[in-house]
């Protein structure tokens, strides 16, 4: 038999073989500007009939090296997103093209920026690339802006996300970035659109990435940064909606030398708004309830980087984001109690209440990037640590009015606290190690995961606190996942593409709940692991068509404050809560894709999730008291088919339109006894964004953004349609750095839906709005060496971030 070190020496002279045989010759000269000095930085990109086959980057020197199999290539030269040199060649021997000085004649540089445009939207196969240099957005806005014109992604409010999935992460360059909401927005208004080279859509996360959440990735590439640069960018946003927000900004990028330091605060404060009505139908009476929200902002973010290039193959760095928020709500409840019979109104319940919050949320990288040579191998390690901590103190108040505005009885009063504390600690190392042959990629992660609650409820109605043991207990959680993945990417032929990966994730779950009530303690200890396994293969028989289809295999673990049995208390007879014990749930993904030149494109996908988790309504009667208890726990199995086609339009000079219809058919299976049942059915979702240059110089744009739902059903509701209607103007000073944005968002105040259910045969309808209808100006100003921009690396504890929102 041959044993296990045969069997790796065998292999290891496999790929020597492999290697051997795919003959190839060298490239090397170097790129000078007109004062001699040589580029460094440069981008050298390799191109065969518009294909790219390999590229490099420029070393101090301006000096390089690339090596390809022979054929006939161009060779392009790129310095922040512009084309500085081109030269064609038959590659059939070693080839030193000498010192190579960059175009300085601009009539010569337009030419060769005409004939080298790359395209606007270009088809991988495991993502889509938007090169946003022809878009009408790619100056005088910023990153936010700029997604708004990326077909196959929508932007709805403080949300981002790719059509079609259920959740999405944001990278710059390659690494997450740990925010989300109005944060993330903020975050993304703080990156010029100059800055950016394209925009990656990832519908199917290879398998580098955490297996976490059914969602996709949108990738923003910053172009390269020159040396010896500084800047500074001031940003001031305005808002008005039913209350004044106003959020500034500073940031502040250095880079010289070896070292590169990034930095960037943000003050927010002001309120938003928040209605709820919601009806119950019981058997012989109707509660009609309503609630206005008032909710705080009082925000401070700092972000610091600093990266340290050790030599030209070693670099090392740090980040840190630390975010301080007291999001406080003041809350007032109206419900009134109706007779079914007299359709009398027979008493109210009135309660006031407010929620101390306190949250605090920092995060920490630490890497090690070793190159290992000058054709893309690398290494690297990254170390995470993060801690969000939040403290909840609500004290509310409910009253009972007879119909005669009598009240009855004695007020209710109580107290419910809550202390969440999470500590992650999480270790992570990549290769990539790209050959002739193929591309490979492998590495591991260790995430280690703490979270501690301690919850409280006192009733205080006597003026004495009286503690209840049954809602008050602590509840420690400990997560321990080891995970390892290997990829490979290879391209069969000229036409053909394969990319296969396989990620092992291994879970190890320590749940405790400990209360007053022995009786009530629980533990729950459990382990799982499984392989997610990603795979594509892509078509493109010529420029103009382009067929793929792609499988993933994704995990959903619970969020953390769903895990939080804290119960929010709206009034005294109606709650909601977390569930310690929900499992994770399991989907898979299957898509294909055809894409028509660069404008339109066609998806049709399925995907199947068991276990998935929701949040139900439940009466519950207590002691002839009646209850509506809010849970959460694994209830569905769920099955989507659909389909989505995007068409982006910038066929005339002064417009661009990205637009984007999705509709999919979605089949609900409950697993487990509710008292109610599954509405399925087929909806869908339309998303068009226009943007218009009113002026010669480019200077002055409008911007028209609409979106509309269709009716649904869904898990156990049926919804209305909404829509919404976005408006805007923009300014750009651009040789003073000076920008100003004028946004009206959700003109007509029509987002908002109808939501009917029907629970232990009851009935219920729910319509709330979130303060979506506001104005907003912005004035932003940047100043220093226009072409700087930071490098800026993110950590590697996204997966448990993500488990926030």
């Amino acid at each position: 038999m041959i044993s296990s070190m045969q069997k790796t020496i065998l292999l290891l002279h496999l790929l020597c073989l492999t290697t051997i045989l795919g003959q190839e010759f060298s490239i090397t000269g170097r790129i000078i500007d007109e004062n001699k000095q040589g580029i460094e930085g440069t981008e050298i990109v390799l191109l065969n009939e518009g294909t790219i086959s390999n590229s490099a980057i420029t070393n101090k020197d301006g000096n390089f090296l690339i090596k390809n199999k022979p054929g006939v290539y161009s060779l392009r030269f790129y310095f922040v997103g512009t084309v500085i040199y081109q030269t064609d060649f038959n590659l059939d021997k070693d080839i030193d093209l000498g010192t190579l000085e960059s175009f300085d004649n601009s009539t010569q540089l337009r030419e060769v920026e005409v004939t080298s445009k790359k395209r606007i939207i270009e088809n991988q196969v495991d993502r889509t690339v938007f090169n946003v240099e022809n878009s009408i957005r790619s100056t005088g806005t910023d990153g936010f802006e700029l997604l708004k014109a990326t077909p196959g992604i929508f932007v709805s409010g403080n949300q981002i996300g790719i059509v079609g999935k259920s959740s999405v992460s944001v990278m710059i360059d390659d690494k997450i970035v740990n925010l989300s909401g109005n944060e993330l927005i903020n975050y993304l208004r703080g990156i010029t659109s100059e800055s950016i080279k394209n925009i990656e859509v990832i519908t199917t996360p290879p398998a580098k990435y955490d297996a976490q959440g059914n969602s996709g990735l949108i990738n923003i590439k910053l172009k390269k940064t020159p040396e010896d640069s500084w800047a500074v960018n001031v940003r001031n946003y305005y808002e008005q909606n039913s209350y004044p927000i106003y959020l500034g900004g500073i940031s502040f990028a250095f880079n010289k030398n070896k070292l590169s330091l990034f930095t960037d605060y943000i003050r927010q404060t002001g309120h938003d708004k928040y209605w709820e009505n919601l009806n119950n139908d019981f058997e012989t009476e109707r509660w009609e309830g309503s609630t206005n929200r008032k909710d705080t902002r009082d925000i401070n973010r700092l972000a610091f980087s600093l990266d340290y290039k050790i030599s030209e193959k070693a670099s090392i760095g740090t980040k840190y984001i630390g975010l301080l928020d007291n999001p406080d709500t003041a809350d007032r409840n109206a419900t009134a109690i109706r007779d079914n019979s007299s359709n009398d109104i027979t008493s109210t319940f009135f309660t006031n209440g407010f929620n101390k919050n306190e949250s605090s949320n920092h995060t920490l990288n630490v890497y090690y990037v070793q190159k290992l040579d000058t054709l893309g191998k690398q290494i690297s390690v990254d170390f995470d640590y993060f801690n969000y901590t939040e403290d909840q103190n609500r004290t509310f108040t409910t009253r009972e009015f007879s119909a005669e505005n009598t009240q009855i009885g004695s007020s209710f009063i109580a107290n419910n606290t809550s202390l969440q504390e999470i500590l992650n600690y999480s270790g992570k190392i990549d290769v990539d190690l790209p050959t002739k042959w193929a591309t490979y990629g492998f590495g591991g992660k260790i995430s280690f995961v703490e979270n501690k609650s301690n919850i409280a409820f006192f009733n205080l109605s006597s003026g004495i606190p009286v503690l209840d043991i049954n809602q008050t207990n602590d509840f420690d959680y400990a997560e321990n996942t080891q995970s390892a993945y290997i990829n490979f990417k290879k391209s069969l032929s000229e036409k053909w593409q394969t990319q296969i990966g396989f990620r092992y994730e291994n879970t190890i779950v320590e749940g405790t709940t400990t209360s007053l009530d022995v009786t009530q303690n629980q533990e729950n200890n459990f382990s799982y692991n499984r392989l997610f396994p990603t795979m594509y293969l892509t078509y493109t028989p010529n420029e103009n068509h382009n067929f793929s289809a792609n499988y993933s295999k994704r995990i959903g673990r619970p969020i953390f404050w769903h895990l939080n049995p804290f119960k929010v208390y709206i009034n005294s007879f109606t709650y909601a809560e977390g569930n310690p014990f929900l499992q994770p749930s399991f989907t898979d993904n299957y898509e294909i894709n055809y894409n028509f030149k660069e404008n339109l494109s066609f998806k049709v996908y399925y995907s199947n999730t068991i276990d998935g988790s929701m949040q139900l309504p439940i009466i519950e009667t207590n002691n002839d008291e009646t209850i509506l208890r809010y849970f959460r726990d694994n209830y569905v199995d769920r099955y989507q088919f659909g389909g989505t086609i995007t068409y982006y339009f910038d066929k005339i000079p002064w417009w661009e339109s990205s637009n984007t219809i999705n509709g999919y058919n979605n089949v609900t299976t409950f697993i487990k006894d509710v008292p109610t049942e599954a509405r399925n059915g087929f909806q869908y979702h339309f998303f068009t964004y226009n943007t218009f240059n009113l002026n010669k110089s480019k200077s002055l744009k409008a911007e028209v953004n609409y979106e509309f739902h269709s009716a649904r059903r869904d898990y156990y509701f049926s919804a209305t349609q909404y829509n919404k209607l976005d408006l805007g103007l923009r300014y750009s000073l651009k040789e003073k750095g000076l920008n100003f944005i004028l946004m009206a968002s959700d003109v007509f105040r029509s987002y908002r839906a109808d939501f009917t259910s029907v629970v232990n045969n009851v009935g219920q309808l729910n319509n709330s709005y979130y303060d979506d209808r506001k104005i907003l100006l912005g004035v932003t100003y940047k100043f220093g060496n226009k072409k700087l921009n930071a490098s800026q690396r993110e950590t590697g504890n996204e997966e448990i971030k993500d488990r926030l929102k």
